[in-house]
Parts: structure tokens; sequence; C-alpha cells
């Protein structure tokens, strides 16, 4: 479960090298559970803030659910 002030890593996509192991706090959870407010906690944006939608955030008591999208190449 997401949780106001957690600390969480982003899924990751399947597919692109790019992928990220930075880790960002809930700062804000919309009212209707779907949107967070997150700032990254390392790396190089270290600081900001950014909004997710919530199921982009890897739950901690999912941890076999670890992919958000695909990457398809035609």
């Amino acid at each position: 479960m997401i949780e106001l002030n957690g600390i969480y890593k982003l899924k990751h996509i399947k597919g692109l090298n790019s992928n990220t192991d930075y880790e960002y706090k809930v700062i804000a959870i919309n009212k209707e559970k779907t949107m967070v407010c997150c700032v990254q906690l390392d790396g190089f944006d270290a600081g900001k803030q950014f909004v997710f939608m919530i199921e982009c955030l890897l739950d901690p008591e999912r941890p076999e659910d670890k992919y958000f999208g695909e990457i398809i190449q035609k």
C-alpha cells in the first residue's frame, strides 16, 4: 500500500534502457488515491517534485509487480 511520507522506487518499463532506481518520498496524495506528488531523494534531480499515477510506484507489499508498461518496437 502506498502511503503519505513513504519512500518508494518507480516501477520499470520493459524494454527501456534508462530505467532508474531513484527513491521518491510521497508528499501528497489526491482524494481519489490515483495520483501522488513526490520529491526525488537521490540522483541528478534530487529535491525536485514530480507527479505520478499511484500505480507507477513500486508497492513493497507487491515486489513482484515491478513493471509498468512496455516499449514495443515495429
